[in-house]
C-alpha cells in the first residue's frame, strides 16, 4: 500500500474540516435563526437574510420616466404659448401613449378659472363629469372616460371667480377596442339604487392580459395598453399600482408600476427572479402572483415566492423610494411544520408545492396587523405586522375549520357560532369593514368563500356555490358568526373553482361581488346587491383570452382624489 504524505494527511484533515463546517453552517441556519433573540433576527431581516430573497432583484426605472419627461417638455412649450386659449384649445389623445379612452387638454385663460369636464356616455346615467375647484390661468386638463370607437363630444366649462360661464365643446375621436378585451352584457341595472359617482367605474381586473374599466351600461371607458396581472390597487395618492411587463410579448410580469388613470407614470420597479410561476390556463408567468398593497408609511407589501420548492408563501416589505426589500415573512415560520412537508392537496406541472398559496394581504390599521388568505389551507389568518421577525407567536388568531390543527394552534382558532355558520374554502379577497356595531373587540371582515374544499372544511357543501360573506369576528374570545352573504341562492351556476372577490361600498352599504371563474373559465359574473340580498347591478363578461378572467372586481371612480400636473 502507498504511504500517504504528511503533507498530504494535513490537506485532508483540512478539506474535511472545511466540509464539515460547511455543513453545519448549510444545514443549521434555521435552527441557528430560530434560535436567535428579536434583535438578531430583526438584523438579518435588515439584511434580507431571514427569508432568501437574493433570488429578487428590484431596481428602479429609470428609461420609461426619461422618456415621459420628454413628452411633458412639449405639453409645456404648448401650455406657454398664449395661442390656445378656451376657444382654442390644444388637445393631445392619449399624452403618455398608454391609455386611449383619455386626452389632455391644454389652454389658459384671461382671468383665474376653474374648470369642469363632461364626457357623455352612451346614456344620461353614465355620463362621466369633473370640476377641478382651483382657480386657475394656465390649465392642463386630463379627459377621462371616452367611449372607444366613437367621435366624443366632450364639453368644457369655464367658470370665472366672478362667476361667468362659458361653454367650449372638444371633439376626441377614439379607435375600437383591442381583441383582446372581453364582451360585456348588462342584465339588470338600477342605476337610483346602484353606488354611483360622478365618474364611477367598474374595474375588470384580470388574471392575465388587458385589465379595463366599464359603466353601468357596460361599456368600456378606461384601459391601459399594457397588459395587466392581478394587482391593479388605488393608493392613498390616488393612483394605481398597476403589475405589468416590459411588453406585452414578453412571458414575465415583471414590473410593478405606479401611475394615475392618464397613463402618466410616477414610479417604476424591475422585478426579476428565479422563482417565477405560471398563470394557470396560460402561458405566461408572474412574479408578484396575486397581491400588491400599499402600507401607511407608503411602502408596498408584495406577496412573491419563497424557495425553489415552496411557492406563493413568502411576503416582503418593498420600499416605495429606493427599491429595498426591509422586511420579509415566510408564511412557513409561522405555521405547523407538516402542513408544508406532507402537503399533497393540490399538484402541479412544475413539481412545485404550493401548499399555502397566499391570495390576498390586508392591512388592519386598528392594531398594525395584516389578515393573509390562504387557498390552500383553507384559512384567514391575522398577523402582527409591529414584529420583525415572525413565528407562531405574531398570529393573532385564524379563521379556519379546526381540522388537523395541533394542539399548540388551539388557543387562536377562532370558533364559529350559529347554526348556519361556515368557514370559507378556497376563498379570496378579505377586506376589513368600517366599524358596523361600535364595539373595538370586534371586527367584520368580508371574502369571497369560493367555497372549494383544498384541505379542511365541509365537504358535503364544497363546489355546491359560492359566495361573498361577511363574518363578525370577536378577537377577544375567538368566536366568529355570520352577519351576511350572497351566492347560494343562485347555486352551482356561479360556483367559481378560483378566483374571486368580494369589495363593500360605504355610501349605499351594499357589495360588488366577483364570480370570476364561471362555467369553466367561460365568463365572469358581476353583481352588485344591496343589504336586504337583493340585485342592483349584473354584468356578465364573455370571449376573452383563455386565463383573463376577472381575477377580482373593484368600484372605482377615474377622478378621485389625485391631482395632475405636468411640472411632477
Amino acid at each position: 500500500m502507498k504511504k500517504i504524505s504528511r503533507l498530504s494527511l494535513l490537506i485532508l484533515v483540512v478539506v474535511v474540516v472545511v466540509v464539515a463546517i460547511a455543513y453545519i453552517v448549510v444545514n443549521g441556519n434555521n435552527e441557528k435563526v430560530s434560535n436567535m433573540t428579536n434583535a438578531e433576527r430583526g438584523d438579518l431581516v435588515e439584511q434580507n437574510k431571514a427569508v432568501d430573497t437574493e433570488g429578487l432583484v428590484v431596481s428602479v426605472l429609470e428609461d420609461g420616466i426619461e422618456e415621459q419627461e420628454v413628452l411633458e417638455e412639449s405639453y409645456l412649450e404648448i401650455l406657454e404659448n398664449e395661442a390656445y386659449t378656451e376657444e382654442n384649445m390644444y388637445v393631445v389623445k392619449d399624452p403618455y401613449e398608454n391609455s386611449p379612452l383619455t386626452a389632455l387638454a391644454l389652454f389658459q385663460t384671461e382671468e383665474p378659472s376653474k374648470i369642469t369636464v363632461t364626457v357623455p356616455g352612451s346614456t344620461d346615467a353614465t355620463t362621466i363629469t369633473h370640476t377641478y375647484d382651483t382657480y386657475e390661468t394656465k390649465h392642463e386638463i386630463p379627459i377621462l372616460g371616452l367611449l372607444p370607437d366613437s367621435i366624443n363630444e366632450v364639453k368644457v366649462s369655464v367658470e370665472t371667480e366672478t362667476g361667468k360661464v362659458t361653454e367650449q365643446m372638444v371633439s376626441i375621436e377614439t379607435e375600437v377596442l383591442p381583441d383582446y378585451i372581453g364582451t360585456v352584457d348588462i342584465e339588470e341595472a338600477d342605476t337610483e339604487q346602484m353606488e354611483l359617482g360622478d365618474s364611477s367605474l367598474t374595474f375588470f381586473i384580470a388574471s392575465t392580459k388587458y385589465s379595463y374599466a366599464f359603466d353601468s351600461n357596460g361599456d368600456v371607458r378606461w384601459y391601459n395598453t399594457r397588459y395587466n396581472s392581478h394587482v391593479l390597487h388605488e393608493l392613498e395618492n390616488g393612483h394605481i399600482l398597476y403589475l405589468t411587463k416590459e411588453d406585452n410579448s414578453s412571458s414575465t410580469y415583471n414590473e410593478l408600476v405606479e401611475m394615475d388613470y392618464l397613463g402618466k407614470y410616477y414610479k417604476a420597479f424591475y422585478l426579476n427572479s428565479e422563482t417565477v410561476i405560471g398563470e394557470a390556463g396560460s402561458d405566461e408567468s408572474t412574479m408578484i402572483h396575486h397581491d400588491a398593497i400599499e402600507l401607511p408609511n407608503g411602502n408596498y407589501l408584495l406577496t412573491i415566492n419563497g424557495d425553489s420548492n415552496y411557492i406563493e408563501d413568502v411576503m416582503v416589505e418593498l420600499d416605495s423610494e429606493t427599491g429595498e426589500i426591509v422586511k420579509s415573512i415566510d408564511l412557513k415560520d409561522l405555521l405547523p411544520e407538516s402542513f408544508y412537508e406532507e402537503y399533497d392537496a393540490t399538484e402541479r406541472d412544475d413539481g412545485k408545492i404550493d401548499w399555502f398559496h397566499q391570495n390576498a394581504v390586508v392591512y388592519d390599521e386598528s392594531d398594525d396587523s395584516i389578515i393573509v388568505s390562504s387557498r390552500n389551507q383553507d384559512l384567514i389568518m391575522k398577523i402582527d405586522y409591529t414584529a420583525q421577525t415572525f413565528t407562531k407567536d405574531q398570529i393573532v388568531w385564524i379563521l379556519a375549520d379546526e381540522e388537523g390543527w395541533p394542539e399548540e394552534y388551539q388557543d387562536v382558532l377562532i370558533e364559529g357560532i350559529g347554526d348556519d355558520f361556515k368557514y370559507s374554502a378556497g376563498q379570496h379577497a378579505p377586506e376589513i369593514l368600517p366599524d358596523q356595531d361600535n364595539q373595538s373587540n370586534t371586527i367584520d371582515v368580508l371574502l369571497y368563500d369560493n367555497n372549494v374544499v383544498v384541505t379542511r372544511g365541509n365537504e358535503e357543501l364544497s363546489d355546491k356555490y359560492s359566495r361573498g360573506v361577511v363574518y363578525r369576528i370577536d378577537e377577544n374570545g375567538k368566536t366568529a358568526e355570520e352577519m351576511w352573504s350572497f351566492g347560494e341562492e343562485l347555486g352551482e351556476e356561479y360556483f367559481t373553482y378560483i378566483v374571486g372577490s368580494a369589495r363593500y361600498m360605504e355610501v349605499t352599504g351594499n357589495y360588488l361581488i366577483d364570480f370570476g371563474y364561471v362555467n369553466e373559465d367561460e365568463r365572469s359574473g358581476i353583481f352588485e346587491v344591496n343589504q336586504n340580498g337583493e340585485i342592483v347591478w349584473h354584468a356578465e363578461v364573455s370571449e376573452f383570452p383563455e386565463g383573463a378572467r376577472a381575477y377580482r372586481a373593484e368600484r372605482l371612480d377615474l377622478y378621485n382624489n389625485w391631482e395632475y400636473s405636468l411640472s411632477n
